[in-house]
């Protein structure tokens, strides 16, 4: 009994030191291009695990505790001296948002599992998911012309086709701006400002009011409503329009150029639903950024006809006002949006009507009531 009392004791000192050492000299890595994806793409990573010791890793277990439904780096693996592992993980996005990478924990434990050791070996990051931004042929007619084209007279710093003058040149122009004439005429070089093209803002307004949703997942109004604000922000921006935001406590000024589609795209991948702001008081609280000549767009499921009084209000100021009806009766067991869309053609709003399971594409392609329905 006395040597067995010994060897047991031996025993488990050595699997004690055996637990420990087995987290001792690890290397771990997360490589990724970008912590940016859209639904439907791909979100890829390697993860590499290395054991710069000596001393074998008999058995590891990694846990990545990331908050991504589809995602996870959790594996277990086992590495000779020296040895070295690397993992592809490929993750098909299917929900927009925002999600939580990590953190990563290491568990290893000796031959006998009669200890387990545990830390963190890596901390978390951010991956946000876009919501996808379709490629709309048309979005019927949008009026926007600027009273007599006159150019608006703020000067930018990107390049339209309004060439409001030349001055000096600064550190930091483009070369393509230089005017060459004058540079000669002058003896010193001399670069080309430019205004703003002769075209109103576009506002986007997203309804997001919760008691109007239905439907759940991808196969709601929620998720149709953010997915057509994001096509649309993209069609008007592509067309060069300074496209502005609007929904329940947020905002974007109107602004041009890709920059302004990212800022848009990472709000739309936060927003939710909002309990207690109707879309009426959205419009009454927003109006004043809407000036004369503007458009603005309103996408809701909102079967409450307040709201359609306001839109008239804002067209005798001079505001375009349009909007995209989602009959949120083909997404659950909610009332018909009829009389709603009755109000909208009596008012001579255009509008466009958005079913579940039916093509974005083609229900964007020219409103269904109101107005003119000239696609361009």
């Amino acid at each position: 009994m006395f040597y067995a009392a010994w060897a047991i004791a031996f025993l488990l000192v050595i699997a004690y030191v055996l637990s420990i050492i087995g987290l001792r000299s690890l290397y771990f890595e997360r490589r990724t291009r970008t912590l940016r994806a859209e639904v439907g793409s791909y979100f890829d990573e390697r993860v590499i695990v290395e054991n710069r010791s000596w001393i074998p890793k008999l058995w590891l277990e990694i846990e990545d505790r990331g908050r991504h439904p589809e995602h996870s780096a959790s594996f277990v693996v086992s590495l000779g001296p020296y040895g070295r592992f690397v993992r592809p993980v490929h993750t098909l996005c299917q929900q927009r948002g925002v999600f939580q990478l990590g953190p990563v924990f290491a568990e290893s434990g000796d031959p006998f599992g009669l200890f387990r050791q545990r830390r963190q070996i890596d901390g978390s990051s951010t991956l946000v998911v876009y919501p996808v931004a379709l490629p709309l042929v048309s979005f019927g007619r949008v009026d926007g012309d600027l009273t007599g084209g006159a150019l608006q007279g703020e000067r930018v710093p990107h390049t339209t086709t309004n060439v409001s003058g030349v001055r000096e040149y600064r550190p930091g122009d483009t070369f393509n701006r230089i005017h060459w004439k004058s540079t000669a005429r002058q003896r010193q070089l001399m670069v080309k400002e430019f205004e703003l093209d002769p075209f109103a803002d576009i506002w986007l307004v997203l309804d997001l009011d919760a008691a109007m949703m239905a439907g759940v997942g991808v196969e709601s109004v929620e998720e149709y409503a953010v997915t057509i604000c994001a096509s649309l922000a993209k069609y008007f921006l592509d067309e060069n329009r300074a496209v502005g935001f609007a929904s329940q406590g947020l905002h974007l000024e109107p602004d041009r150029g890709t920059r302004q589609l990212l800022k848009i795209l990472e709000v739309l991948a936060f927003v939710r639903p909002v309990r207690g702001t109707p879309l009426a008081e959205l419009l009454v609280a927003e109006q004043r950024r809407f000036s004369r000549t503007d458009t603005i767009v309103v996408v809701t499921a909102s079967r409450d006809d307040n709201w359609v009084s306001l839109m008239r209000s804002l067209t005798l100021r001079g505001v375009h006002a349009q909007s995209v009806l989602l009959e949120a009766n083909t997404f659950g067991r909610v009332p018909s949006s009829l009389g709603t869309l009755s109000a909208l053609a009596g008012a001579r709003v255009p509008t466009y009507v958005v079913k579940r399971g039916e093509s974005l594409q083609q229900a964007l392609a020219a409103p269904l009531v109101g107005g003119r329905s000239v696609p361009v």
